[in-house]
């Protein structure tokens, strides 16, 4: 049900609607969203009208861009991460959306008002760093909400992370940045400023310098372990998220980044086991073991 609904989405945004669109967009991006299709689906058939959450089913996306991307390669148009909540099965009580440049939150904004429940969206223009004060009051009391923060590098502070997650159950998807920014960038950018992107993104004491020295060796694969080991340290130490798992998304030259899923709850964790159990292809996934 959930790959002829993506389908669906993929026919609905065929059409050049003459709105902007993200072009960057590659072939690994499908991937990507259909694990959050699949989960979204999954998770609002399962939550959406439980006695649990009284304030309802609620999406937050702080990188929402225009809500269409373009895929390089191909041209193909596919549903962005907002579109693709807009159009679940069982529909969100609210969808809460973040788009720094003001032409792409334009874009996503009409995208949104012509669905069935545009009323129910926000879509704010600014950096969501800036902006997460006014995203979390919108954010109805005693709901779960679902966030997909999928920045293009290393964008999302860990201060605006905790702020999604205090005193909420709030379950995450983030894009990190380990391959193509951080084990690339780490030496020429990040070491020697101590309030680099690099340290905003980990968060307080994470000791990333002393424990990068103590590598037995400096390979690429090594630093994307250790650095994605201490995210999720981080997610767990200061923001209690007990129940994370990662995935990495490949090109056709290796990996590019990882995706880290964090929640509160087991129930979260099986759900995203379950988007993620069969690749696009009908291929079971791998987990890289710890």
């Amino acid at each position: 049900m959930a790959e002829e609904r993506w389908h669906e989405l993929c026919r609905l945004v065929e059409i050049d609607d003459g709105l902007p669109v993200w072009e960057e967009a590659g072939a690994w991006t499908t991937e990507k969203l259909r694990f959050w299709h699949r989960y979204l689906e999954t998770t609002t058939t399962a939550m959406v009208g439980n006695p649990c959450w009284p304030g309802g089913v609620v999406y937050v996306d702080l990188f929402v861009g225009a809500g269409v991307c373009r895929l390089k390669d191909s041209g193909k148009r596919i549903p962005g991460s907002v579109l693709i909540a807009a159009h679940t099965a069982k529909p969100f009580a609210r969808i809460i959306a973040c788009e720094a440049a003001p032409e792409l939150a334009q874009a996503c904004r009409a995208r949104l008002n012509n669905t069935l429940v545009g009323n129910r969206c926000d879509v704010l223009t600014g950096d969501c760093n800036q902006c997460i004060q006014d995203i979390v009051k919108l954010i109805p009391k005693r709901s779960l909400t679902l966030s997909f923060v999928d920045p293009k590098g290393l964008d999302a502070k860990f201060s605006t992370i905790a702020k999604l997650g205090e005193r909420r159950r709030a379950d995450l998807v983030v894009l990190f940045a380990d391959a193509y920014d951080i084990a690339r960038n780490v030496e020429q950018h990040y070491r020697h400023d101590r309030d680099s992107k690099l340290d905003q993104v980990l968060g307080p004491d994470s000791r990333w310098r002393e424990r990068l020295d103590q590598l037995p060796s400096s390979s690429g694969a090594n630093k994307r372990k250790l650095f994605r080991l201490i995210y999720e340290e981080q997610l767990r130490k200061h923001l209690g998220y007990l129940y994370i798992r990662h995935k990495a998304i490949k090109s056709p030259n290796g990996p590019i980044y990882t995706l880290v899923y964090a929640s509160k709850h087991k129930l979260g964790l099986k759900f995203w086991d379950e988007a993620i159990k069969k690749e696009a292809s009908g291929q079971r996934t791998f987990t890289f073991p710890e």
